[in-house]
């Protein structure tokens, strides 16, 4: 009797709406646990995306979007084996090959900036294997922002540790967006009607 192998998760099993909630981690399904994201997790992201936007268009440097598609960080011959969903992402002008389908596929790459609000109940390990497989994959810097603390970490390549940045600090990354500093404050900004 011949052993069945094992095919792998391909694009379109990705992309299935039935899907839409999971991410690849180790070539195996893991479920994204939205039940735990807060207002406050949605508010951030918006705000941010808010900061970003005008700024991005206005030096076009790129695209930023939140809740959105997958990107796929690893491929090999057995299928896909990392492909994350984040909270927010910045992709610099070009990174887009032409004639990329965009309604019908993933993204195959690292964004250039990967930004995750870490929800309620979400473990550090889970999040820093996150930022560890988004700089391995090409990521020039990943955010990871904590509600609870109110603080902004921020990894980049090559650095053994974060910066860590406070409520009454600024986070500026030259590289990504010259001339703009963001006020850790401002990501918690939350507007009563």
């Amino acid at each position: 009797m011949s052993e069945q192998v094992r095919t792998g998760i391909t694009e379109d099993e990705l992309l299935q709406p039935a899907r839409e909630d999971f991410e690849v981690v180790d070539g195996e399904w893991v479920e994204i646990n939205e039940n735990t994201m807060t207002l406050l997790h949605t508010l951030i992201i918006d705000n941010l995306v808010e900061i970003l936007r005008p700024f991005i268009r206005r030096h076009k440097l790129g695209i930023v979007h939140s809740e959105g598609p997958k990107y796929i960080l690893h491929v090999d011959e057995r299928g896909i084996q990392t492909a994350y969903k984040p909270d927010l992402v910045f992709l610099r002008r070009g990174r887009i090959p032409e004639g990329f389908d965009l309604y019908r596929r993933a993204f195959r790459g690292a964004p250039d900036l990967a930004v995750e609000v870490v929800s309620h109940g979400q473990t550090t390990t889970d999040v820093l294997d996150k930022v560890a497989d988004y700089l391995r994959y090409g990521a020039e810097e990943v955010w990871v922002i904590y509600p609870a603390k109110r603080e902004l970490h921020r990894y980049r390549p090559g650095e053994e540790a974060p910066e860590i940045y406070h409520e009454g600090q600024a986070v500026q990354s030259e590289a990504l967006f010259p001339g703009l500093a963001i006020k850790v404050a401002d990501l918690f900004v939350v507007e009563q009607p």
